[in-house]
């Protein structure tokens, strides 16, 4: 298939495009890299963060404790233990109310995590469709420059055809004096 000269100038420019870009993707690959890195890192704090509010039972002890006091003063033991069971019921509620962000908290973490981890994944096949396009960049060149070489070059001569070698049976006769 021949080009014309406009449609091989066309090609030539789309392929000079490519290259550049090309050119210009390992560093982009590296700067996605600590991107998403970075943002794993973040999902993973967020998950220990909120792993570790979860898991702190010490402040709702103590919270706890604090709230009952020493005891009842004598003769008010109603109504002391209705008020401390309001004092905790207040203080489990809030505590309902820290885990249930704790949970989110740990749940948007793991999902940080998750895309960094696909994305990453992601840049990786990338790459390696940029090493095939590169070769099919370079072998496009290559074509067209034999497009353009080829009106500029007459076809060559037609060689005549090599002499064919001797086979070993014919030197060997030839060698010890024919008989």
């Amino acid at each position: 298939m021949d080009l014309t000269k406009n449609e091989i100038e066309i090609a030539d420019r789309y392929i000079s495009k490519r290259e550049r870009q090309l050119a210009q993707w390992p560093r982009t690959r590296w700067l996605i890299l600590a991107i998403f890195l970075v943002f794993a890192l973040l999902g993973y704090r967020s998950v220990s963060d909120g792993m570790r509010t979860i898991h702190d039972d010490k402040s709702t002890d103590m919270d706890v404790s604090r709230a009952l006091g020493e005891g009842p003063p004598p003769g008010e033991e109603r109504r002391w233990t209705m008020g401390a069971m309001m004092k905790m019921g207040k203080l489990l509620e809030l505590r309902y109310q820290v885990v249930t962000f704790a949970l989110m908290q740990v749940a948007l973490g793991y999902v940080q995590i998750l895309l960094a981890v696909i994305m990453l994944c992601l840049v990786i096949l990338r790459s390696n469709t940029v090493e095939r396009d590169a070769l099919i960049c370079k072998l496009l060149r290559a074509k067209l420059q034999e497009q353009v070489a080829a009106p500029n070059i007459r076809p060559p001569p037609q060689l005549p055809p090599s002499p064919q070698v001797q086979s070993s049976d014919s030197q060997r006769t030839s060698s010890s004096g024919g008989g």
